[in-house]
């Protein structure tokens, strides 16, 4: 076997489980106050997600499959965190450093 081939089974692997959904305990998105205006990403199970600000979780809400949570900032030191079509949670600047979104409970079907 060539390393070429190799690398090639190793990327297709690594696509297929990708679209597998998304693992319990994997930070969907963080809040980076240095990047863009928006920051989101889109759930890739239906399941709870909970927003931690730092060490402590805040909100946890229910998310569908495709429906985006993130964060975006709604003026100099404000900043909004976001989950579907839940309530928005409003935070300040400083609240939202460290804050992250994460996948905690896939739904039973």
């Amino acid at each position: 076997m060539t390393a070429r081939w190799m690398v090639g089974v190793l990327v297709g692997a690594t696509a297929f489980l990708a679209g597998c959904g998304t693992k319990a305990g994997t930070h969907l998105v963080d809040y980076n106050a240095k990047g863009a205006h928006v920051q989101e990403k889109k759930a890739g199970e239906d399941g709870r997600y909970t927003l931690h600000l730092g060490e402590q979780p805040s909100v946890t809400y229910m998310v569908k499959k495709g429906e985006t949570l993130g964060f975006r900032k709604t003026g100099s030191s404000s900043v909004q965190a976001f989950a579907g079509d839940n309530p928005s949670v409003d935070l300040s600047h400083d609240e939202a450093r460290g804050a992250y979104w994460k996948f905690d409970q896939k739904l039973p079907k």
